[in-house]
């Protein structure tokens, strides 16, 4: 392997600070193995019909309920801590090999790939989503429960509370990889829950990789890439450990990107599908139509592709496939200043009234802190490669809308921060990396055990004190520290110079109105 030049000299503390976050990395990796090798627990999922010699591996060890949460809460803080050591790291010079970053991001991925989900029963609605339609059914009309009330079956009982009565909210492309994971399961929870864990590990890898491509030869791009991205244990225990399918929506996402580039319909297309495993990943869209803004023509061309795949993909799964993955909207998840507010306004005002209330401060809120971010938030790391080239903006404006949804909306949950921090792994160091590792790092604690207290796989070893513990942390506790990196960016932003509404159009006009006349 060849070695690789060394641009700037590293300071002494950027390289005591980059060993200490490979060494942190490694660590919440190993931690979050081992809790995932001790078997079935609060945290780690049971899976049914087993073979011993296939993956997932696990030993039976009945671990505490106690000592497995808190072994995962250590490897959530010191994953956190290392991400924000390796970009001050990063920031001062240090200078790590490309192809051990990637060594240490593969290798990371393939190792908690072997080891049972955790926290979230989500991919255990997956599997039993997939077998429906394998057994002839539609996950979007027919849910879990109405398949068990026919007759047992080892996949679908296998499901955790309260999802058994809930329909598929996610697109064709999710639906068809949940089939061929049953497919290929057949009647083994354990096989089916594999094949979805190594789809999400499969693709952060293809994502990770596809960001190389995009920030192309720069080293130190590359670098910040590869750590803040692929080998990110934030993203490692969130999206991967709980097999969760918004790695499948980020890595069409990014393809989309590169397309991007030069084949804006194809990039539209491929956007659609991203938007057929997952509607949310829109967000990706209006990022990139934005930068499309001053070019009708291929705005209109990048649309196109988008209606035409996503158009295409949910006439096959039928209209109520869309209807299901809008279901969400209203919905409003603990962990956030809004489940906060919903408990207090609702003692003095009806809930619709306060849902309603909630949701245009949402929206507004949203648009207020994309309007400040847009000012002041660093560019993007990608290079432009030609005069018509406007992947930079996009990935850029993709960070920006991905970071001010996040931290506005009503429903937030760890695994959502995804597409924050694969665009943020593009756009160059700021502020904003700290206060994400804040956010992730804190909402992600907050959701172990994560699991309902009532599941029937939970509920015979959830203790009373875990239990209070856990929904403090998460209804009391997250809210606040969530708020709380919200001020921090609307501080930052205006400390930057940002303004609430700088757009001051005709001003502006009349002064280039005057200008071009001087000219002339």
């Amino acid at each position: 392997m060849s070695t690789e030049p060394v641009t700037e000299q590293p300071t002494a503390g950027a390289l005591k600070d980059g060993r200490r976050a490979i060494a942190l990395y490694l660590t919440s990796t190993i931690l979050i193995v081992v809790a995932g090798l001790l078997g079935p627990s609060v945290v780690v999922l049971t899976l049914t019909n087993r073979h011993a010699w296939l993956p997932s591996y696990w030993f039976n060890a009945k671990p505490n309920d106690w000592l497995v949460t808190v072994m995962v809460y250590v490897a959530i803080l010191l994953g956190g801590y290392g991400v924000y050591l390796a970009t001050r790291a990063l920031k001062h010079g240090w200078a790590p090999r490309v192809d051990r970053l990637v060594a240490l991001g593969i290798g990371t991925t393939a190792a908690i790939t072997l080891v049972p989900p955790m926290a979230s029963g989500d991919v255990l609605i997956y599997a039993a989503y997939g077998r429906i339609m394998s057994l002839g059914g539609n996950p979007y009309t027919t849910a879990p429960a109405d398949t068990i009330r026919l007759g047992y079956d080892p996949v679908i009982a296998a499901t955790e509370r309260p999802w058994q009565g809930a329909k598929s909210v996610y697109g064709p492309i999710a639906t068809w990889i949940q089939w061929f994971s049953s497919w290929v399961g057949g009647d083994s929870m354990q096989l089916t829950v594999w094949m979805l864990q190594l789809s999400v590990a499969i693709s952060l890898i293809v994502t990770g990789l596809l960001l190389l491509k995009l920030v192309g030869p720069n080293l130190p791009n590359r670098r910040r890439v590869l750590l803040v991205g692929l080998a990110n244990p934030l993203i490692l225990w969130t999206v991967l450990a709980g097999a969760h399918n918004d790695a499948i929506a980020v890595m069409f996402a990014v393809i989309a990107l590169v397309l991007f580039r030069r084949h804006v319909f194809w990039a539209g297309v491929m956007l659609g599908v991203a938007g057929c495993t997952k509607l949310s990943i829109g967000l990706v869209g209006v990022a990139m139509l934005w930068s499309l803004r001053a070019d009708r023509s291929r705005a209109l061309k990048f649309c196109l592709g988008g209606a035409v795949s996503m158009g295409g993909l949910y006439a096959v799964v039928g209209l109520q496939a869309f209807q299901q993955a809008r279901s969400q909207t209203s919905f409003i998840s603990t962990g956030t200043p809004h489940k906060v507010l919903l408990s207090l306004l609702t003692l003095f005002l009806p809930n619709g009234l306060v849902r309603t209330l909630l949701a245009i401060a949402s929206w507004v809120g949203l648009i207020l802190v994309a309007i400040l971010l847009s000012q002041v938030f660093p560019k993007s790391i990608v290079p432009q490669t030609h005069p018509d080239d406007r992947t930079p903006d996009a990935i850029r404006y993709t960070a920006i809308y991905a970071i001010a949804w996040l931290l506005t909306a009503m429903y937030s949950l760890p695994w959502y921060d995804l597409i924050a921090w694969v665009a943020l792994a593009a756009v160059a160091a700021s502020k904003v990396d700290k206060l994400m590792v804040i956010r992730t790092t804190m909402l992600a604690i907050a959701y172990v055990p994560g699991r309902d207290p009532n599941a029937r796989q939970v509920a015979a070893s959830l203790s009373d004190s875990l239990e209070w513990f856990s929904a403090r942390l998460r209804d009391t506790i997250c809210p606040a520290i969530e708020f709380g990196v919200l001020i921090g960016l609307i501080i930052w932003a205006r400390r930057g110079g940002a303004r609430w509404w700088p757009y001051d159009w005709p001003k502006r006009k009349a002064k280039r109105v005057t200008e071009e006349a001087a000219a002339h």
